[in-house]
């Protein structure tokens, strides 16, 4: 995988949270956390949502990095097998969210509903990590690509590594959206109508990856990237240089 499933890691968690299914739920989610949705007025961030935040996106981080701990030890056991179906479970996934076909469990939503606020080192954590596991129709498509790609990479680190990234990715936005609500709220409800354009790209990125990973040519992308950064990678970088 190297600098590009590094790369796209990032970009992968970045959608994920700009998809219909998080955007429009991250103030609730933030309520959950608070009690109550930060004011549109409100200029200075709160110090226990700050936290209630840090704690939350430990929680999901740490449940996506044990799937991609899990999904890497079962991909060097059976890395073709990953490969192939892997690449065509993206690509069918890909097709299915640019609207080529209705895939009806795409339409649903898997997220477990909290209805009451979470205050509490403990109950952020849980909230985080039940958000991990609400496999809603936008973010499982992506999280099930970063997924496939830490299974084929034939690494656990790497797989460990891919699920950090794509965690942070999901938590900068969020963590933004908390420290300086009012700013981004407002970004933020401009956006809002425009998620059907967001949801096209992750639908073209899974397609695009799915047939690389199925056609096994994912490192022609890392070479090509390497030899434009001098041979440079994030990976010889993270994991070379630490020995």
């Amino acid at each position: 995988m190297q600098t590009p499933g590094i790369l796209l890691s990032f970009i992968a968690g970045l959608l994920s949270f700009f998809s219909p299914c998080v955007l429009a739920v991250a103030p609730g989610y933030l309520a959950i956390l608070n009690g109550s949705v930060p004011a549109e007025d409100q200029k200075e961030a709160s110090k226990p949502m700050i936290l209630a935040s840090i704690i939350f996106i430990l929680g999901f981080t740490l449940v996506f990095v044990l799937l991609g701990t899990v999904i890497s030890v079962l991909g060097q056991l059976v890395r073709e097998l990953f490969l192939k179906i892997g690449g065509l479970l993206l690509v069918f996934l890909g097709l299915a969210q640019l609207g080529f076909f209705n895939f009806f469990p795409l339409q649903r939503e898997y997220r477990i509903h909290l209805k009451r606020p979470k205050t509490g080192v403990v109950g952020w954590f849980i909230t985080g990590a039940t958000f991990a596991f609400g496999w809603t129709p936008c973010v499982g498509p992506i999280l099930g690509m970063i997924l496939t790609m830490a299974g084929s990479s034939g690494q656990v680190r790497m797989g460990v590594l891919l699920l950090l990234v794509y965690s942070l990715g999901l938590a900068l936005p969020f963590i933004l959206l908390a420290i300086a609500f009012q700013k981004f709220y407002k970004w933020y409800k401009k956006l809002l109508p425009h998620t059907r354009i967001i949801t096209l790209v992750s639908g073209l990125l899974l397609v695009i990856v799915g047939l690389l990973l199925f056609t096994d040519r994912f490192n022609l992308v890392s070479s090509f990237l390497n030899r434009v950064l001098g041979g440079w990678s994030l990976e010889e970088l993270l994991f070379n240089r630490s020995k």
